[in-house]
């Protein structure tokens, strides 16, 4: 049986990852904004507009992935890390035949004390599946049934 302090390393090691990403998208968009203040108008006028238009598209791409990470973040934030839920919802810890998963942000896999957790979203296909669900409820996805074998 996990405990909440299980479900707290997780949501710890979650949230670190949204951190770092979002630095990391952060300090990617610092240094191309130094490369465009860089960028000299040449005699070469169109290798400079081709240069700014790359380094536009590439700036557009950094504030559109540091906007989706702080809304990820944003609702990932309002999580209780150690509330012990009994339906599936944001904060779950739940145990599947398929292994562990947590109702957070999807996240894909993380590995938190040498278990395999699946980090989703209620948004996402099989978060929809299981919204709302509790311990010993069969749901069906993918053409597949299966039971909750544990909520936390």
């Amino acid at each position: 049986m996990k405990s909440t302090a299980f479900k707290k390393e997780i949501y710890d090691h979650c949230h670190h990852i949204l951190e770092d990403r979002m630095a990391t998208i952060t300090k990617n968009l610092d240094r191309l904004m130094d490369s465009k203040q860089n960028e000299t108008k040449s005699s070469a006028g169109d290798k400079y507009e081709t240069g700014m238009a790359m380094i536009q598209n590439e700036e557009d791409l950094f504030k559109r992935q540091l906007a989706d990470t702080s809304k990820i973040m944003e609702h990932f934030k309002k999580i209780d890390a150690v509330k012990k839920c009994d339906i599936v919802e944001p904060g779950a810890l739940l145990k599947l035949p398929a292994g562990w998963f947590y109702v957070s942000a999807g996240m894909g896999k993380v590995m938190v004390d040498g278990e395999a957790i699946f980090c989703i979203s209620l948004q996402s296909p099989i978060g929809v599946a299981l919204k709302h669900k509790k311990k010993n409820d069969i749901i069906s996805f993918n053409d597949q049934k299966f039971t909750i074998q544990e909520i936390y």
